[in-house]
């Protein structure tokens, strides 16, 4: 069977006898001379052993030197799952208990107990499954309707008194407390309560899902203490019931959200953030009243942004009152504000509830989900540095998430909530399961994370074991080579090794063969859609000479929104941002550690190093003082490894920030509250040059003397490159005189870095074509240098003088070859140039941070919580625009985009957001464009919308603005991430080619007799007697696409050749029969 590698130009003849595939890159073969580089090296994939690095793979960077607090834990609330299934047959029960709580389970030690509201006995049911979680009132006959009766009936107000005995039913919610003995009996050793709603006797509605408007809160303004009374209550006698302690109450959730309305079907109250405190504040009384060692925690927002929001209202009573402080991530955005906050308070922080669907159709078998949860828990980890994760509800309704429903994939397990027969139960664990078992069986209690430079990576070290945990998620539908550097411990013993566990579409959390580690490195091929949790053994300490940051080095602070430097201010003491000036010594600091642990809680002093004063507070400006070794003038960092810090001082617990986040120059700086502003990030650099690039010549005769350059590339901390002037050593004739390889060192202006250059004495023996595009009327751009096989085994640039282009070649769509020189050498180097479209571009783009006005985007209406600014920031996240409003559906809106000028759009694309809940992609849309002053519709852009992501095409046109009209989804509002409006503009990048067609085809080197681009089938007749299967080449109409051959293992047989276009979306399939001929 013959295979043809195009790229490489070499024709292989395998003598096999069964068809196989290979794809090959087109490349025009008739131009290019037999010649194949080096082989890249080769890996095992992850369940494999042996270790091999590969050079060009993606390299991730551990680092053990900032070690956040020993992890308590993963869990989950119990509520309606435990509350309906906590009543099933023992069998059943207990295998859920088993499948989240035991050590062969997931192995969660938290549990998350909701203490119940209720509402009245004359109540109808209108919660889901689950979700009226009975309350410990009794309400005694004396107040109940008399005989029934509620006609003209109301009931007593105020008659619950939390010190009469008959007031309170302590044998109400069996099945939930069921779950707390099961999950304890399995080993889980932390619990919190926590609460959605007072009971209805004291809410404002009299129901415990919420007021009328949803924006009032519910508690009744007399009810504070005896809702704390019934809160506290509940939790002493569970403890002394069941023998379990609440190590935290949490009073509130997600109470600042207008979530919560009267008849929603769960319960929940809304709670400003005066009432948050006033509550925190009367529970944390009455536990200490009650001699209770549980603490409050709070305040159970639904994501870090309102958490910020909530805190600031609160005075220092009510913050000092918190002993632990919860947030939620369902608006996955602003973590390191949490954790800021958390830090300069002196606060442990959970993350204490999320979950999601991903956006997907209920399947238990996808993987997405599961990647989407590893994801999420690694950048919750990553960037809050939280103490536990927990996840919102474990198990869920398979019923109410089956398409008929809701369609989704909330939970763990999915089990028919309401089965008509116990014994027909089927238990569904998804792709969430396993992929949480990644974690949670692996990273245990008492582990500490560490960072890396790799924001799909989450590591932790076990002290006790001399191991470190590392889980990698790859969520692309490749294959990915991975170098874990290891060199940032101080112990990495030969006997080393990583034990993989694999959670892909195909294998749920299987251990595969162990990875051995080489050269303080662990490398492996991950496969796609992945997550691959790494047990490696053996490795301890901390490397003090790999710290990521130094005590000796100097340092530029780079704010991340102005993109200036900290620098001293024109009175000699006023610290302010300045543009960054190479070797200016004023904007060079230490960072200097005063402590010597290797926690995320050190404590640094920042100094200048032109005068060596150090960076202190005073009257929240920063200004530079003696060191006096004072509060004001000692800072804790914090990062998640992406370079990027923030800066609190200690003696406030506020942050370094270029004050109203000004851009201009000589802008102050101060401190502030956790903001998550780019203003408060810094990027922290070394000031000097820190590489030098190597240099490469290739000399093609021998006896000549290299040409050296005179100066070289250095490349400053901030990633500036400079030429800077080299000297170099001299060189001896002798080493040039032959075939030789050696190296030469030469001296760079500014630096004690050398620089080395690896010089190269051969004959060239072959020169790999090079393919470039362009679009009409553009001349190609050409490299300056091309690779070069050596005679002497290796590969190397060569200086290339190419022919002069006619410009006629590239006037027009088509493809030309261009020839080139290599000075003392015959090999000729050849270009094959596409001449192709221009490639459309986003027109709406307005990136984030940036000032420009233009394009903008406008709505009909905006969501009080969200911005229109999301819709075209290029960023697609869960920050976006919404028509949300708490109080009316939305059925229409419309979404806007307008330029600066006409421009000519063609296609518009759409990623919505969804929640698979209330926010949802629209129902359907339509567009139009402004045509003056007239709006027109689009013809042909009605659409239904079917998934989050849309891309509409149309026939080009010209406007100034564009807009979607938008028709909501029944009861949901409307939801976009990111908007794009594609069009030519100015712009001469060249695009991708969707033709998928072949030029010809080649029989044995000759052409195929006939041939047409738009025939598929042919048929060829070869010699009896030359029953040799024919060698068959082939030249795509366009460089870019890519095609596979298959050749058949006998005559008569057919060979097939599929062409791929450049940009995937066509294909076309030529077969060519062969007969033998008589």
């Amino acid at each position: 069977m013959g295979i043809l590698d195009n790229e490489r130009g070499i024709y292989f003849m395998l003598q096999v006898g069964v068809v196989k595939k290979l794809i090959v890159y087109c490349l025009i073969v008739i131009l290019i001379t037999g010649s194949i580089l080096p082989a890249l090296p080769t890996i095992s994939k992850a369940e494999e052993t042996g270790n091999k690095v590969i050079s060009n793979s993606e390299s991730i960077k551990l680092d053990p030197s900032y070690q956040h607090e020993p992890f308590d834990g993963w869990g989950t609330a119990l509520v309606w799952f435990a509350n309906v299934t906590g009543g099933w047959p023992d069998e059943l029960r207990n295998e859920l208990a088993d499948e989240l709580f035991s050590e062969d389970g997931l192995g969660f030690n938290i549990a998350r107990y909701n203490i119940g509201g209720g509402d009245s006995p004359e109540t109808e049911p209108y919660m889901r499954k689950g979700g009226a979680v009975p309350g410990y009132w009794n309400r005694p006959a004396e107040y109940a309707p008399p005989e029934g009766n509620t006609e003209e009936w109301a009931e007593q107000k105020n008659w619950w008194d939390p010190e009469n005995p008959e007031h309170w039913n302590w044998e109400a919610d069996a099945n939930q407390r069921w779950w707390v003995s099961a999950a304890k009996a399995r080993g889980a050793d932390t619990f919190e309560a926590f609460s959605n709603s007072p009971p209805y006797f004291m809410t404002q509605s009299g129901y415990v899902s919420g007021n009328w408007n949803s924006w009032d809160d519910n508690i009744k303004p007399d009810q504070f203490e005896n809702f704390a009374a019934y809160l506290t209550t509940v939790v002493d006698q569970l403890q002394k019931k069941m023998d379990v302690e609440f190590k935290t109450l949490s009073p509130v959730n997600e109470p600042n959200t207008g979530y919560w309305r009267a008849k929603g079907r769960q319960e929940g109250s809304n709670w400003s953030p005066a009432s948050q405190a006033k509550i925190i504040n009367e529970v944390k009384k009455q536990l200490d009243e009650k001699g209770l060692n549980t603490a409050v925690s709070a305040m159970d927002e639904t994501n870090p942004q309102k958490f910020r929001q909530n805190w600031e209202q609160y005075d220092n009573t009510t913050r000092n009152n918190i002993g632990q402080l919860n947030v939620h991530t369902y608006g996955p955005t602003q973590q390191i504000g949490a954790r800021d906050i958390a830090k300069g308070a002196g606060e442990k922080l959970w993350m204490s509830e999320v979950d999601l669907s991903a956006g997907t159709e209920q399947n238990h078998e996808d993987i997405i989900p599961g990647l989407a949860l590893s994801q999420r828990i690694t950048t919750d980890i990553q960037q809050l540095e939280s103490e536990a994760w927990v996840l919102w509800q474990a198990i869920e309704d398979e019923v109410n998430m089956s398409p008929e429903h809701e369609n989704s994939n909330w939970g763990l397990i999915q089990v028919d909530f309401n089965p008509a027969n116990f014994g027909n139960v089927e238990i569904y664990k998804n792709k969430k399961y396993y992929a949480m078992g990644n974690y949670s069986k692996f990273i245990r209690p008492g582990y500490q994370v560490i960072n890396s430079n790799n924001s799909s990576t989450l590591a932790a070290v076990n002290k006790d074991k001399d191991s470190v945990v590392v889980v990698y998620t790859n969520s692309t539908t490749e294959e990915k080579a991975i170098n874990f550097d290891l060199s940032g411990f101080e112990t990495v013993k030969t006997s080393a090794k990583a034990t993989p566990y694999v959670t892909s579409k195909t294998d749920n959390l299987v251990q595969k063969s162990d990875v051995t580690i080489s050269d303080k490195k662990l490398s492996a091929v991950v496969e796609p859609q992945s997550i691959t949790t790494f047990v490696v053994s053996d490795v301890s300490g901390v490397n003090k000479d790999n710290l990521f940051l130094n005590n000796d080095e100097e340092y530029k602070f780079i704010n991340k929104n102005s993109g200036k430097v900290l620098d001293i201010g024109q009175d000699g003491k006023a610290i302010v941002q300045k543009t960054n000036i190479r070797d200016e010594e004023s904007q060079n600091f230490s960072i200097q550690k005063m402590t010597d642990g290797n926690s995320t809680k050190e404590i640094y002093k920042i100094v200048n190093n032109a005068n060596g004063s150090v960076l202190g507070v005073e009257n929240g400006s920063v200004i530079l003082q003696n060191n006096e070794d004072s509060p004001n003038q000692k800072w804790m960092l914090s990062t998640y490894g992406n370079g990027e810090y923030t800066f609190i001082n200690v003696q406030d617990g506020n942050l370094l920030e270029v004050g109203g986040e000004s851009k201009e120059e000589g802008a102050k700086v101060g401190v502030w509250n956790p903001t998550a502003g780019n203003h408060q990030q810094w990027k922290v650099v070394n000031s000097g040059i820190t590489k030098v690039e190597p240099v490469d010549v290739v000399v093609t005769k021998k006896k000549t003397a290299p040409e050296l350059p005179s100066e070289v590339t250095t490349i400053y901390g901030n990633g500036e490159k400079v030429q800077k002037k080299v000297v170099w050593e001299e060189i001896d004739p002798e080493l040039y005189a032959k075939e030789n390889i050696f190296t030469v060192e030469g001296s760079v202006e500014g630096t004690t870095i050398k620089a080395v250059a690896t010089i190269t004495v051969s004959k060239i023996e072959s020169i790999e074509p090079i393919k470039v595009k362009t679009t009409p009327g553009n001349a190609p751009i050409l490299p300056s240098e091309v690779k070069a096989k050596l005679q002497i085994g290796t590969s190397g640039n060569v200086t290339v003088d190419w022919e002069e282009i006619d410009p006629n070649l590239y006037a027009d769509l088509g493809k030309f070859s261009v020839k080139g020189s290599i000075s003392k050498s015959p090999v000729k180097a050849i270009a094959n140039v596409q001449v192709t479209e221009p490639a459309l571009q986003n027109l709406a783009l307005n990136p984030a941070g940036s000032d420009n006005e233009y394009p903008k985007v406008s709505a009909s209406f905006t969501g009080q919580w969200d911005s229109t600014r999301h819709v075209n920031d290029g960023i697609i996240s869960s920050a976006r625009w919404t028509n949300w409003d708490p109080n009316n559906w939305r059925e229409e809106d419309w979404v806007a985009i307008e330029f600066d000028k006409e421009e000519t759009v063609s296609q518009v694309k759409f990623n919505f957001y969804d929640d698979n809940g209330g926010t949802r992609p629209a129902k359907s849309l339509r567009l139009e464009y402004l045509d003056g002053t007239e709006w027109k519709e689009i013809e042909g852009t009605q659409t239904e919308v079917q998934n989050k992501d849309l891309t509409i095409d149309f026939t080009p046109l010209v406007t100034k603005k564009i807009r979607a009209l938008m028709k909501a989804r029944e009861g949901t509002c409307i939801a976009i991430s990111e908007m794009e409006v594609l069009g030519i503009g100015e712009n001469d990048i060249p695009g991708q080619s969707g033709d998928a067609t072949l030029e010809t085809i080649l029989i044995n080197g000759k052409l195929l007799e006939g041939f047409d681009k738009d025939t598929l089938n042919y048929s060829v007749e070869v010699k009896k007697k030359d029953q040799e299967i024919p060698t068959i080449e082939v030249i795509t109409n366009n460089l870019f696409a890519t095609y596979q051959i298959e050749t058949p293992s006998s005559i008569p047989g057919v060979a097939a050749i599929t062409v791929t276009s450049e940009d995937g979306k066509n294909k076309v399939k030529y077969t060519v029969l062969f007969n033998s001929k008589m």
